[in-house]
């Protein structure tokens, strides 16, 4: 791995080469579901819940279809989401209204990123927009390779990974290219999401390779790698073992999926591997202080022990409903579905306490919360707001 600037022409091969096995990898996030040629399993139905948690509805607001690579920006104070036709709006995390609106030409396929002052989106031509605290677009950088995880933004930087792996930072007010990392590609991609996150002068960064990198924030140098899966099995499809949806941090540790592989923590300061798991999924996890949630493919909502991740529960009751990413919200652990239900399970044992409806369109992207205020986002753009007791 390397932190350096490339010419044009060295980019143009690279992504040549990527871009031949683009299709390949689209079908392979379909195969991989439907192997066997079998009819996949009937959604569980969903039975009664006793309504031992009490959920009210805050506000709700209303944006176009999402993106297909779709994250909600999480703000003290407020939420920025995006819509695939164009529309980016901050919205006020207490009422719902807006506080800004902006309209990027030709539609977005990945955002959004904000750290409250710079809003970050890609529109559907690879372009990177930079989005102004008042909702001006600042400027757009034509990026050389399809981007499917949101950029992130944090500090005045803007940080956007390439699908084929390159990672470019910018100075989020000016467009000025700050640094630029290459890394190997891939043969094979998840179509899924990956995520980043900082601490400490630190970003960390997903990689198709099953392992996370993490870089200086102002030059680009890489300060560690920690390797969650190694690429195992026969087939090309088998071998896909990309870190998928956001890593999570909570103060040293940071814990991150390996697709189809393994979910894992490791020391956020060193890149020292804490401990790994075999699971099978593709969302990003969610942890506080004692446990990991995650929600594995067949739609087990399975709980770890954040200290050395063995398994704390399982809930069996919502399988084969396409599950979000979860949220762990105080004492529960909330995840959406294809039908665009929110259920709430006990953090303790994992039992279902509650659950809420929105629009009845699926939840894909992971739920956040800003204080005790839930907000989720569902397919068609419905945007909810919830606080749970």
């Amino acid at each position: 791995m390397s932190a350096m600037q490339q010419g044009a022409e060295g980019r143009d091969r690279r992504f040549s080469g990527w871009a031949r096995v683009t299709l390949p990898l689209v079908l392979a996030a379909q195969l991989a579901g439907c192997a066997s040629g079998s009819k996949p399993p009937e959604p569980t139905p969903l039975t009664p819940v006793a309504n031992i948690l009490t959920v009210k509805q805050a506000w709700t607001q209303r944006i176009g279809d999402v993106p297909a690579w779709f994250q909600t920006a999480a703000l003290p104070d407020a939420v920025v989401v995006a819509s695939a036709d164009g529309q980016v709006m901050r919205l006020n995390s207490a009422t719902g209204q807006t506080v800004w609106s902006a309209k990027v030409a030709g539609g977005i396929s990945a955002g959004t990123g904000s750290d409250g002052t710079f809003t970050a989106v890609v529109d559907k031509n690879n372009g990177l927009v930079s989005i102004g605290p008042k909702g001006q677009l600042l400027w757009r950088y034509q990026l050389p390779a399809t981007v499917l995880t949101p950029p992130y933004v944090t500090g005045g930087r803007i940080i956007v990974q390439a699908a084929d792996q390159r990672v470019f930072a910018f100075d989020a007010a000016s467009g000025r290219r700050l640094w630029q990392a290459d890394n190997r590609a891939a043969s094979l991609l998840v179509q899924q999401a990956g995520g980043m996150v900082s601490r400490d002068g630190m970003v960390m960064i997903g990689t198709a390779l099953g392992r996370i990198d993490a870089y200086a924030l102002n030059d680009g140098l890489p300060r560690w790698q920690a390797t969650l899966a190694r690429a195992r099995g026969v087939t090309e499809v088998e071998r896909v073992v990309g870190i998928t949806g956001q890593p999570t941090l909570l103060d040293s540790m940071l814990c991150a999926r390996a697709y189809q592989s393994a979910v894992g923590c490791v020391d956020a300061d060193t890149g020292r591997m804490l401990w790994t798991r075999a699971a099978n999924g593709y969302t990003a996890l969610s942890m506080n202080d004692q446990e990991v949630v995650g929600t594995q493919a067949n739609g087990d909502v399975q709980a770890y022990s954040a200290t050395d991740g063995v398994p704390s529960w399982t809930n069996s009751q919502l399988k084969y409903r396409n599950l979000s990413a979860p949220l762990l919200v105080g004492r529960t652990v909330a995840v959406g579905d294809y039908q665009g239900y929110i259920s709430f399970l006990s953090a303790k044992d994992g039992s279902i306490v509650g659950r809420v409806a929105t629009d009845g369109s699926a939840i894909q992207a992971a739920p956040v919360v800003l204080g005790k205020t839930m907000v989720v986002v569902t397919a068609k753009g419905g945007i909810y707001a919830f606080v749970p007791d």
